[in-house]
């Protein structure tokens, strides 16, 4: 994913949650959005229903205590 202000590439998670009676399940997640259509498109086939995508993009948090830069995925 890029981003349209700075122009640069951004690690991105692409996640496939499924909602039954309140409860979230995650059914798949990669970072590869050609990978995350392919398994959408072959889950649809299968179960006849679609599945929420969530798209997370990776954040840097800074670690006081440590005092370095980590990464993570909201």
């Amino acid at each position: 994913m890029i981003d349209l202000d700075t122009g640069e590439n951004i690690k991105t998670l692409y996640r496939f949650v499924e909602i039954r009676g309140g409860k979230r399940t995650e059914k798949f997640k990669t970072p590869d959005i050609k990978r995350a259509l392919k398994f959408h498109k072959w889950y649809v086939t299968r179960y006849k229903e679609g599945l929420l995508l969530e798209i997370l993009p990776e954040k840097k948090v800074y670690d006081w205590k440590e005092k370095k830069v980590n990464f993570k995925y909201d």
